[in-house]
């Protein structure tokens, strides 16, 4: 694709302009109509570009917000600091490395809830992360639904420990086949 002005580039049907206008509104170019033919002369020629000025609120609700941010801040809701949570979050996946060879070799219920219990910290968290970056401040509600389907995960797992053969068990015999 060629550059039409200096960091400004034809992408599908949009030209996004890196401006902000007062500090408030980002630009957005749509170009009216695409290439009827796609040859170099029909490229090089000027495009003509419509300009939409989105709203100082609309605009604020889709900026990042950049930092720096108090500690209450980064604390959130919740009683730990992000950067306790991080820790604890790597611990976790760390220690997984070691958990589920050691659960494969001395197979029992202790090994079983260890297995199950990291699994589930350690997806949950990864989710929780994905759907708090990208779709809470779309659809606030979301995390009661990753809370429930959590929530039954885990309640699944357990009982399939206590009342059934166990993770470990399970996957010697799905090995076994």
């Amino acid at each position: 694709m060629r550059p039409l002005q200096t960091g400004k580039l034809i992408s599908g049907c949009m030209l996004f302009q890196d401006t902000m206008v007062a500090g408030t509104a980002r630009r957005l170019c749509l170009r009216p109509q695409i290439f009827k033919e796609l040859s170099p002369s029909s490229i090089s020629k000027n495009v003509t570009a419509k300009t939409i000025v989105l709203s100082p609120a609309m605009s604020h609700y889709f900026q990042a917000r950049r930092g720096p941010f108090t500690p209450e801040e980064k604390q959130g809701k919740h009683m730990m600091m992000a950067s306790t949570h991080w820790k604890i979050e790597r611990i976790i996946a760390v220690s997984m490395l070691g958990i589920m060879p050691a659960s494969i070799y001395f197979q029992g219920p202790f090994w079983d809830f260890m297995i199950a219990s990291t699994v589930m910290l350690h997806g949950y968290w990864g989710v929780n992360g994905v759907l708090t970056d990208y779709l809470e401040k779309f659809i606030p509600f979301i995390h009661w639904f990753w809370y429930a389907l959590a929530m039954a995960g885990i309640a699944g797992l357990l009982n399939f420990n206590y009342n059934d053969v166990g993770v470990t068990k399970a996957i010697s015999l799905v090995w076994k086949l």
